[in-house]
C-alpha cells in the first residue's frame, strides 16, 4: 500500500470496528478489548472479518448460511481477543516485550532449526524412494498383492515387513517403500530362513520361496497391477 492507501484503509477499519463495537454491544465487559489497535494480530483478524462481511452482504445473492458462518467466526475472534491477543490487558494494555524482527538471538535460533524436525528418517527416505522405479508401491497395489497372495508379511509378530517379488517392503506415510538397508535386509532374510525350517513347503511358499509346480502358475498369474513379478526369495534378497 502507498501511504495514502494505508491511511484510508486504516480510517475505514477504525470506522467499521466502531460500528461493530456498538452494533454487537462489545463494550459489555469489554468483549472487544479497548486496546485492540495495539495488537497487530487482532488488527489482522478484524480486517479479515470486515472483508468477509462485505463479500457476504454486498453479493448479488446474499447467503444466509454464509452470514451465520460469519457470526460464528466473529464469536471466535472475540474469544481469541480476550483469551489470546489481549489476555493480560484487563488492567491496562500489555504488549509484546520485543519483536522477532529485532531480536538477533531469536533469529539465529530460528535459522538453526531444521524444517524437517519431527519427520522420521523412514518418511524422509520414502519421499526420495517415490521417484525411483521399483522402490515404491502404492497402498492400493500392496493391498491387492496381499489379497491375491503374491505378498505376505514376514510373520504375525512383524506384520509391517512384507515380502513381495523377492524383496522386502515396509510402510510409509503414503505407501510402501522397498527395504534397501543392507543390515536390515540381512536380518529379515535370516528370520525368513528360520521361519522356513518348521515347514519348508508351507511357510517357504508364504514368504515367496519357490512354490510347488501346482502353485507356481497360480502365483504367476496374480502380480500387483502395473508391476512386474520377478522370481526370487526374500530370504535370499541381494
Amino acid at each position: 500500500m502507498s501511504p495514502g492507501e494505508r491511511h484510508v484503509a486504516w480510517s475505514q477499519l477504525r470506522a467499521w470496528v466502531t460500528w461493530l463495537h456498538d452494533r454487537y454491544e462489545l463494550g459489555v465487559e469489554d468483549r472487544l478489548p479497548r486496546c485492540w489497535p495495539q495488537h497487530p494480530g487482532l488488527i489482522e483478524e478484524l480486517w479479515a472479518l470486515k472483508a468477509w462481511r462485505e463479500e457476504i452482504y454486498e453479493a448479488s445473492q446474499p447467503s444466509g448460511q454464509a452470514a451465520r458462518y460469519w457470526h460464528t467466526e466473529l464469536r471466535q475472534v472475540l474469544q481469541a481477543a480476550t483469551a489470546t491477543y489481549a489476555a493480560g490487558c484487563r488492567t491496562g494494555h500489555r504488549g509484546a516485550r520485543s519483536t522477532a524482527a529485532d531480536d538477533a538471538r531469536l533469529q539465529q535460533r530460528w535459522a538453526a532449526a531444521s524444517p524437517l524436525a519431527g519427520i522420521s528418517a523412514t518418511c524422509l527416505n520414502a519421499g526420495q524412494q517415490q521417484n525411483r522405479p521399483g522402490h515404491w508401491l502404492s497402498q492400493a497395489a500392496m493391498a491387492e498383492a496381499l489379497d491375491n497372495g503374491s505378498a505376505q508379511p514376514l510373520s504375525t509378530a512383524l506384520p509391517d515387513h512384507i515380502c513381495w517379488a523377492g524383496t522386502w517392503w515396509r510402510p510409509d506415510a503414503g505407501g510402501w517403500t522397498r527395504v534397501t538397508e543392507a543390515g536390515l535386509v540381512a536380518r529379515l532374510s535370516t528370520w525368513a530362513a528360520q521361519l522356513t525350517e518348521p515347514d519348508t513347503h508351507d511357510v517357504g511358499r508364504r514368504l515367496g520361496r519357490a512354490a510347488p509346480e501346482g502353485d507356481a502358475g497360480q502365483r504367476a498369474e496374480s502380480p500387483v497391477p502395473g508391476e512386474s513379478t520377478p522370481g526370487g526369495s526374500c530370504d535370499g534378497q541381494e
